[in-house]
C-alpha cells in the first residue's frame, strides 16, 4: 500500500507548472544528544490498562525499551482513568509529575505548566518524517509543540448487512464518498418498520475534514475556527435528517412499542443501517450486538468528502515539565506511543492478546502499515484500514480556548436552542466564530510566560 504523498514539486514539474509550497518546520542539521549512560528511573503512566490486551501492550513497551537501555528503570504509575485530571493536579502539586504521561486536554496541560516544549527535540528527530501533516501541524499551541500523538481512532461505520439484504441495498465500496452515504441512508430508511438509514450524526464534527481540507470540529485550522457555510450546512444535514427519521432519533414511546424497552439502543438491536462510532465498540458488536440483534456488522470507513480527509481523534502524550531527564524522556515518549517499534509491537502485542487492534498507528510509516494490514485476518478490517490516508485529528485537545468557549456555548445554550428549532445555524454563525476567535486570542495571551 503506497502512503507517501507524491512530492508536489514533482507534479509541478510534470505539468509545467510552479506551485508555491509552504516548506514544513526547519529541522536542525544536529543530532539529538546522546542518552545518558547513568543509572535512572523514569515514571510514566498511561490510560487504559482494564482494556482488553492494554495491560500485556504496555508491559511489553516498557520491556522493549529498557531491553534497549537496561541503565533505565521504569515505574508505571497506576492512576485510575476517571481521576486522571485531578491524580495529575495533585501530583503536579507535590511535583510528583511522572515523566511521560498520556493527557485528555493537552491545552489544558500546557496552561498548568504540566507539559515541556517538545520542538528541541522534535525538530532534531529524523522519524518524525512519517507524521501525518496535520497531526503535525494542528498539535501546534501558540507556535509551540507540547505533545505527541500516542494512538488514533478513526471514525467508522458499523454497517449492517442483514438490514442492506433485507432491504435488496447493494454494499458500497470501501471508497465510498459522502454523497453516496447519504443516498443509502435515504434508500433504505423504513421508520414505518422502525429501521432507519444511519444513526449518531456527528456531521458538525465530520463536514469540516469532509470539505474544508485540514479543519476539525468548529472549523479548527490550527490557527483559528471557523463557522462558515460548512459548519451550517453539518447542523443543516443533521436537522435535516432527524427530522426525515432517516437518523434513528426514536422517543421512548416508538422504543417500547418496537423493541419492548423504552430505554433500548436501536443501533444495537440492528435497527439502523450505518452506525457512526468508533474502533473501541468493534469488540462491544462483536461481542454484544451481533447476538443481540441477529444481525451481522461489517467496520466500514467514514466515506470521503471532496477533500479526501477524515476525522479522526487522538491521544495525546507530553514529558512532564519537572523532570529530571528530558532527552530520555522523550525518548521513552517515542518508545511508548509514536515510534515505529512502538506501534509494531503495539500491534502484535495486541494479535497476541486475541483481539483487533483498535487503538491505531499515528503515523504514515508504511512498514506499521503493512504490518497491521498484512496480519489481520478479517477483510473488513484489512479494507478499513487501507482507507486510512489523509487523516485529521480532532482540535478538541489541543485548540487554544476550546474549553472555555464550550462554557460559553452551554451557557447560551446554543445548541439546545437549535435542538428545539428556535435557532437556525446561519443565525448564529458569525457570533460563534468572533467569539471563539476571541476567547483563543485571551487564552493564549494568559499562558504563563
Amino acid at each position: 500500500m503506497k502512503r507517501k504523498l507524491v512530492s508536489l514539486v514533482a507534479l509541478a514539474l510534470v505539468f509545467g507548472v510552479f506551485l508555491s509550497i509552504a516548506a514544513p518546520p526547519a529541522r536542525a542539521e544536529e543530532a539529538l544528544p546522546p542518552m545518558t549512560t547513568e543509572n535512572i528511573t523514569l515514571r510514566l503512566a498511561f490510560w487504559g490498562q482494564d482494556l482488553k490486551s492494554e495491560q500485556e501492550v504496555t508491559a511489553a513497551l516498557m520491556k522493549q525499551f529498557t531491553d534497549k537501555y537496561p541503565n533505565i528503570t521504569l515505574e508505571l504509575v497506576a492512576i485510575e482513568q476517571a481521576q486522571w485530571v485531578e491524580s495529575l493536579q495533585n501530583m503536579a502539586a507535590t511535583g510528583e509529575l511522572p515523566d511521560v504521561f498520556g493527557v485528555f486536554s493537552v491545552s489544558q496541560a500546557v496552561m498548568n505548566e504540566w507539559a515541556l516544549p517538545l520542538d528541541e527535540f522534535y525538530n532534531k528527530e529524523p522519524d518524525v518524517k512519517d507524521m501525518f501533516e496535520a497531526f503535525e501541524k494542528n498539535a501546534l499551541i501558540g507556535g509551540v509543540r507540547y505533545s505527541m500523538p500516542w494512538v488514533m481512532y478513526p471514525h467508522v461505520i458499523f454497517l449492517n448487512k442483514t438490514m442492506f439484504e433485507m432491504y435488496n441495498e447493494p454494499l458500497p465500496a470501501y471508497d465510498w464518498t459522502v454523497d453516496e452515504y447519504f443516498d443509502i441512508a435515504t434508500r433504505i430508511t423504513h421508520p414505518e418498520d422502525f429501521y432507519f438509514g444511519t444513526s449518531n450524526p456527528l456531521y458538525e464534527d465530520l463536514f469540516p475534514a469532509w470539505y474544508n481540507k485540514g479543519q476539525g470540529k468548529w472549523g479548527w485550522d490550527g490557527e483559528n475556527y471557523h463557522f462558515d457555510q460548512v459548519w451550517i450546512d453539518a447542523l443543516n444535514k443533521r436537522y435535516e435528517l432527524i427530522d426525515s427519521q432517516v437518523v434513528e432519533w426514536a422517543s421512548a414511546e416508538d422504543k417500547e412499542k418496537f423493541l419492548g424497552d423504552p430505554a433500548a439502543w436501536p443501533p444495537g438491536w440492528g435497527r439502523s443501517a450505518m452506525h457512526i462510532d468508533w474502533p473501541w465498540t468493534i469488540p462491544f458488536f462483536d461481542d454484544v450486538v451481533t447476538q443481540q440483534s441477529g444481525s451481522e456488522f461489517l467496520v466500514y470507513p467514514i466515506p470521503k468528502g471532496p477533500s479526501g480527509d477524515q476525522l479522526v481523534i487522538v491521544d495525546n502524550a507530553v514529558v512532564g515539565a519537572s523532570t529530571n531527564h528530558p532527552r530520555e524522556a522523550w525518548e521513552l515518549l517515542k518508545y511508548m506511543t509514536w515510534g515505529k517499534d512502538a506501534m509494531l509491537l503495539r500491534q502484535s502485542a495486541t494479535r497476541a492478546a486475541g483481539v483487533p487492534v483498535t487503538r491505531l498507528p499515528v503515523t504514515q510509516n508504511e512498514e506499521v502499515w503493512k504490518d497491521l494490514i498484512d496480519n489481520t485476518e478479517r477483510e473488513d478490517l484489512k479494507n478499513f484500514y487501507g482507507q486510512l490516508t489523509n487523516l485529521v485529528p480532532s482540535p478538541w485537545p489541543v485548540a487554544p480556548g476550546w474549553d472555555a468557549f464550550q462554557a460559553w456555548v452551554n451557557e447560551q445554550d446554543i445548541y439546545g436552542r437549535m435542538d428545539r428549532r428556535e435557532l437556525a445555524p446561519a443565525d448564529i454563525a458569525a457570533e460563534m466564530e468572533q467569539k471563539a476567535n476571541e476567547i483563543k486570542e485571551e487564552w493564549l495571551a494568559s499562558l504563563p510566560q
